[in-house]
């Protein structure tokens, strides 16, 4: 676990606080209910999603941002009698989102591939977002910089809850189920802070040089 030692030290490092207007960002823990997601060795992805979330609700909160999610337990969000369950799902996402009206939606899932060699987190947005690209990339740089063998590239995806986002909106695939030390991994509360750390801070930073950009220049 010597990764993780040499990771947590860089907590110390302070993230930029949001100025002015409060930033909302909407958590999605992808699947739950019906639908477990993939599951490798009796690991489930929809369980370990929420418990990336959780931590990284915990993670916005402390510096300072409005958070809200999808889902807060167990449950996918659909109507027990819905002919398709996993359309009302998005469904309900989808309208939970443009209810609350955030300022970036995060949708947390996690990966397999037939070689069990492949790891890595990944971002992916949707073109027809303004913004999620800016998100996903920025998100994407900051984990191939942290000091883990990642560097992938952010990509566009179709997925219905990014794509139909009323606002930024990014897809991260926080790691692969079928590589058996990253499965190993991000079952802990050590790996997940970790995940959720780099987040933050890649989001905050994007929204503080946004922020910064955007104030008129002093004569």
């Amino acid at each position: 676990m010597l990764i993780i030692a040499l990771w947590l030290d860089t907590t110390q490092i302070s993230t930029p606080v949001i100025a002015n207007e409060q930033f909302h960002v909407v958590l999605d823990a992808g699947h739950g209910g019906f639908d477990n997601g993939a599951c490798v060795n009796g690991v489930s992805e929809a369980g370990l999603n929420l418990q990336i979330v959780r931590i990284l609700a915990q993670e916005f909160r402390a510096h300072g941002c409005a958070v809200s999610l999808t889902r807060t337990d167990s449950e996918s969000l659909n109507s027990p009698y819905a002919k398709n369950k996993k359309v009302d799902d998005m469904a309900k996402r989808r309208e939970k989102i443009r209810t609350l009206n955030p300022d970036l939606v995060i949708s947390i899932h996690l990966n397999t591939y037939p070689l069990t060699s492949v790891n890595g987190l990944q971002c992916f947005y949707a073109n027809e977002t303004p913004g999620s690209q800016t998100y996903a990339t920025a998100i994407q740089n900051q984990f191939n910089q942290s000091g883990l063998p990642i560097y992938k590239t952010a990509k566009p995806t179709d997925f219905n809850l990014v794509e139909h986002s009323p606002c930024p909106a990014v897809l991260i695939e926080c790691g692969f189920l079928t590589n058996p030390r990253e499965r190993e991994l991000l079952q802990t509360a050590s790996y997940q802070q970790i995940l959720a750390y780099n987040i933050v801070t890649a989001v905050l930073q994007l929204s503080h040089d946004q922020d910064t950009d955007s104030r008129p220049a002093h004569s």
